[in-house]
């Protein structure tokens, strides 16, 4: 839409909290609130308590804020110029709690990662620009695409963990998104870890 200020949002999950007795409201899907959040720049008014926990990104051109559910209380903070690591446990692992298997996959990935990325020369991409995958995101694409860590292992970006019974849970694409005050450029691939795997969508 001409003249739209270019908008990025993304959910993840968070940790299951005890919920209060009583009936239990119809639950919502989480999956719309991203595309809700990039359609209007908010997350809006919405029935949260039909709502699962989540924490909810919504990125624009010069601003970028949390919203965080944890189906008792909502929480939204800004986060100024840097790096930020969101999980599952949320902003660096703040929710972390102690003893849950989950929790400690997800500390275990900010010490393995958030200093490498730290290390990493900043990527510069231009959005609108001809740059291929590897001239734009630079010292991060390898990091994106695992760094090395087997798919496995605890401390994994990309996680697959082994269920049993030959089912196999893991991370089924990855995004990559610059913003610019006009336009917006955006990577994707559907193989993650795989190098070749990368197309530009915008």
């Amino acid at each position: 839409m001409a003249g739209r200020r270019p908008r990025r949002a993304a959910r993840r999950h968070r940790a299951e909290r005890p919920r209060p007795d009583g009936p239990e409201p119809e639950r919502l899907s989480r999956g719309g609130l991203p595309l809700l959040t990039a359609a209007e720049g908010k997350l809006g008014e919405i029935d949260l308590p039909r709502y699962d926990p989540f924490h909810l990104i919504g990125a624009e051109p010069d601003r970028v804020r949390l919203w965080s559910w944890n189906g008792g209380a909502l929480v939204q903070r800004d986060l100024g110029p840097g790096l930020h690591a969101v999980v599952n446990s949320g902003l660096e692992g703040e929710d972390q709690q102690v003893g849950q298997t989950e929790d400690a996959y997800m500390a275990a990935r900010l010490e393995h990662f958030r200093p490498r990325f730290e290390r990493a020369v900043r990527p510069l991409p231009v959005p609108g620009g001809e740059d291929g995958v590897a001239e734009a995101w630079g010292e991060w694409l390898p990091l994106v695409n695992g760094g090395g860590v087997p798919r496995f292992d605890h401390r994994a970006l990309l996680p697959q963990l082994d269920l049993g019974g030959g089912r196999v849970w893991g991370t089924t694409s990855v995004s990559l998104v610059a913003l610019s005050p006009s336009e917006a450029r955006y990577d994707f691939s559907a193989d993650p870890g795989a190098a070749d795997a990368w197309t530009r969508v915008l």
